[in-house]
């Protein structure tokens, strides 16, 4: 099977590398993925967090999915149950209520003047010609046998105290009233506990309507005899009479709808666990056991630490393949790039490598004191104009001194000899990830100190990039490479030969980018990248930063680190954009005055 043909393709590369371990990683001598050596090969330093495996991973996102997904489903179910309740009460009242409006209106326009007709127009009998005992008679009948729905006639100040208004129907009288136009209101409303659908429509009084409800001394005896002459008097036409509603319960309904999502969502919560485990028990075997095996092969049995580190087994095997097509890469070249003696020092595994040279750890035959070896490229030790690179690179760091500069040991043929340093490359701290801004702010004090004793020395370093920086375990700083530095006291191989830019596209400033050999200015922009890269753990631009051209371009828009860091304080971003100005002049001009204002956001 095709995952079978590569497990033995890389159990093939691996055992042959292990017989050529040289590393050669590098596009060309200024651009380089560095890599520790470990035994007889090279594993490539890994920042991911994280030690949960690929089946853990796999499982909690696809629990994580399904289980969501059940709710969604619940909750879509439960909504458009609700929808569909709310849809039916509204039209089933509002047929209701047309129903009662239709026959007060027949009792106004055709009972009640054939009353009139035949009695005289002093007579008032209330059964046969009160709308609103004639309504609310018929409907507390209706409401017998229909007990869901409940029909009300309220008033401010009725003739009958049953049909005085509550609170609710009090505000919906101030409703009406604001806007007469308004003639019709629906909604869902809680009253003891209980929620109702609610239909209303305001009633006004017209103007036959005013000799029961104008003056008392109007109104029919036989009204004062049943309701006093307190209530339901002293309106006049186009007053609002009353709001007339029919109520529908809707609490029980809903709450069958709640259950019944409830039970949905159980089911599909069961049925999604059954799922689960099926999925497990098949990527367990198509794609966890698979991997294992291929991880097996891969990784080295004679490791001192058998752990896998951080990340899961796709990571592993990233990592692996990567180190494997580097290794393929290193024994092409030959072995030429690590020696195994030089001179009095054993040579062992590759540290940094530099704009013109590999450091190397090592340590001397007779006394085993551990060393940093640094030694050029085939490159630079055969092309004379390099080699002149290399020597200026050497002087430099015999005749400086700084904390931050490795102490020279000694130098024979085109080895320089280091005292050791222990410590961790800063690209692998940083691509852990943001710093804290505490660690950050002691780094770039280091890193300005050193950066501002060059510049005072006359010296443009050109190159400063985390490759070349390492911390040692008391957080101290060490600058391992000056290949591309020029200074003012001597020639500068590279700008006589016109051969710019040089550098690495992802931290040279635009005007090394554009053919120009900088000055401090230039510096400064590549501490900018730097102190982004701390905070944020990406680089500031986006787009081609492959090339020199897409690099250029790149750089005219620098992203806000705000988009990585929205905490980062306003301060602290002003810095960031000030130190990467593309026009050098709209630049910090002096290291001290980077550093001066990066310390104020402390």
């Amino acid at each position: 099977s095709a995952s079978n043909r590569v497990v033995s393709f890389l159990f093939m590369v691996n055992s042959f590398v292990y017989k050529c371990p040289e590393l050669s990683n590098y596009r060309s001598i200024h651009d380089f993925e560095f890599f520790f050596c470990r035994d007889s090969g090279f594993v490539q330093q890994h920042g991911k967090g994280g030690s949960i495996n690929l089946k853990q991973r796999f499982l909690s996102w696809s629990a994580l999915i399904l289980v969501g997904g059940a709710i969604l489903l619940s909750v879509l179910s439960y909504w458009n149950t609700r929808r569909l309740l709310v849809n039916e009460a509204m039209e089933k009242s509002e047929v209701i209520l047309q129903e009662v409006e239709s026959i007060r209106f027949y009792v106004k326009e055709e009972l009640r003047p054939k009353m009139y007709e035949l009695q005289g127009e002093d007579a008032f009998i209330i059964e046969a010609m009160s709308t609103t005992y004639i309504s609310r008679t018929i409907m507390n009948r209706f409401a017998q046998s229909m007990p869901d729905y409940l029909y009300r006639r309220a008033s401010l100040n009725p003739h009958n105290p049953e049909n005085i208004a509550d609170e609710f129907e009090e505000k919906m009288f101030d409703w009406f009233e604001d806007d007469p136009d308004r003639s019709f209101w629906q909604g869902v409303v809680k009253k003891n506990g209980s929620s109702f659908f609610i239909s209303m429509v305001p009633d006004y009084f017209a103007k036959e309507c005013i000799l029961c409800h104008g003056d008392a001394k109007d109104a029919p005896q036989s009204l004062i005899d049943r309701y006093g002459s307190n209530g339901g008097f002293r309106f006049k036409q186009g007053d609002l009479a009353g709001i007339n509603s029919i109520a529908v319960p809707v609490s029980a309904p809903l709450r069958s709808a709640f259950q019944g999502s409830v039970i949905l969502f159980i089911i599909i919560l069961g049925s999604s666990l059954i799922l689960l485990w099926l999925i497990n028990f098949v990527f367990q075997r198509l794609v966890i056991e698979r991997l294992t095996t291929m991880l097996t092969l891969v990784n080295d049995p004679k490791e001192d630490d058998p752990s896998p580190g951080p990340g899961d087994e796709i990571d592993h095997l990233q990592a692996s393949v990567g180190s494997l097509n580097r290794y393929v890469r290193s024994a092409r070249k030959g072995g030429a790039l690590e020696p195994n003696f030089i001179g009095k020092y054993s040579v062992s595994k590759p540290i940094a490598a530099g704009a013109m040279s590999w450091l190397y750890e090592g340590y001397n035959a007779k006394t085993r004191n551990r060393v940093l070896l640094k030694y050029g490229f085939d490159e630079v030790l055969q092309n004379p104009l390099y080699r002149a690179c290399l020597e200026a690179e050497f002087t430099l760091f015999e005749t400086l001194s700084h904390k931050a500069l490795p102490r020279v040991v000694e130098r024979f043929d085109d080895v320089l000899v280091f005292e050791h340093v222990t410590g961790e490359n800063l690209l692998s701290i940083l691509d852990k990830g943001p710093m804290k801004t505490e660690q950050v702010l002691h780094l770039f004090s280091q890193l300005c100190d050193l950066t501002a004793s060059l510049h005072a020395g006359g010296i443009v370093h050109h190159d400063l990039r985390p490759h070349i920086l390492m911390l040692d375990q008391q957080k101290s700083l060490h600058l391992m490479d000056m290949g591309l530095a020029a200074s003012d006291h001597k020639g500068d191989p590279i700008a006589a030969a016109g051969l710019t830019p040089q550098g690495d596209i992802h931290y040279m400033a635009p005007e090394q980018g554009r053919g120009m050999r900088g000055d401090p200015r230039s510096d400064i922009y590549t501490l900018g990248i730097i102190l982004f890269q701390a905070v944020t753990g990406k680089l500031p631009f986006s787009g081609d930063t492959g090339s020199i051209k897409g690099g250029i371009r790149g750089k005219r828009e620098v992203i806000s680190p705000k988009t990585y860091r929205p905490d980062l304080p306003v301060s602290f971003e002003l810095v960031i954009r000030t130190a990467l100005h593309d026009n050098i002049h709209d630049r910090y001009q002096w290291v001290e005055d980077f550093w001066e204002d990066l310390e104020k956001t402390r």
